[in-house]
């Protein structure tokens, strides 16, 4: 009866192992603006260092009534995420339908070394985002380093035009210059990040 016991517990951590996911989203940060909740999420892909940012927005019209929308975005096989390479970045906004946009969640995810990310918006407009570093919860439940990242809404459509990232003694990282985003070049309004 001993031994019954024993397999059967043997097996039953054995399904439930398998049944559970290798890399599960873990939570950066998520919020509400106007009628429209958002959410900032990542994990590692396959078994490397490297990131994936998953940013998902959901406009409530009814008790019933949802429109959802994800955006996911992997650093690629040759990104590291180190200080010199681009951001990883992903938006995504609401309404997804093709109407105006009133709403832009975004992420982004920095090397270890950043501190802080200068932004040119498409209006002209710079601001300077503090970025956050990952917590020992955070980087154990992604199974990631200690990235940097920034998370946040913003009413409207939020399009970078430039993006420079400074290390922690106001040192440039990396400048993407002026021509590596498209802010609507498709008319859509939505930014796309090269």
């Amino acid at each position: 009866m001993f031994a019954g016991i024993v397999l059967f517990v043997f097996f039953a951590v054995q399904v439930a192992t398998a049944a559970a996911p290798a890399d599960p989203w873990t939570g950066l940060k998520s919020g509400k603006v106007g009628e429209y909740i958002w959410e900032v999420k990542t994990k590692r892909k396959g078994g490397a260092q490297q990131p994936c940012l998953l940013v998902g927005t959901t406009w409530e019209l009814g008790p019933f009534n949802y429109r959802r929308s994800r955006y996911r975005a992997c650093a690629g096989a040759e990104g590291q995420l180190t200080g010199g390479e681009p951001p990883l970045v992903a938006t995504g906004v609401q309404p997804s339908s093709g109407e105006s946009i009133d709403m832009t969640a975004v992420g982004m995810i920095f090397a270890p070394a950043a501190r802080s990310v200068r932004i040119t918006l498409s209006n002209g407009r710079q601001e300077t985002i503090r970025l956050h570093r990952f917590t020992q919860k955070q980087a154990r439940s992604a199974r990631l380093s200690r990235f940097q990242y920034a998370a946040f809404a913003t009413r409207g459509v939020w399009c970078a035009e430039r993006m420079v990232s400074y290390g922690a003694t106001g040192k440039v990282l990396w400048d993407s210059g002026t021509d590596g985003f498209s802010c609507g070049a498709d008319d859509s309004g939505i930014p796309s990040f090269e």
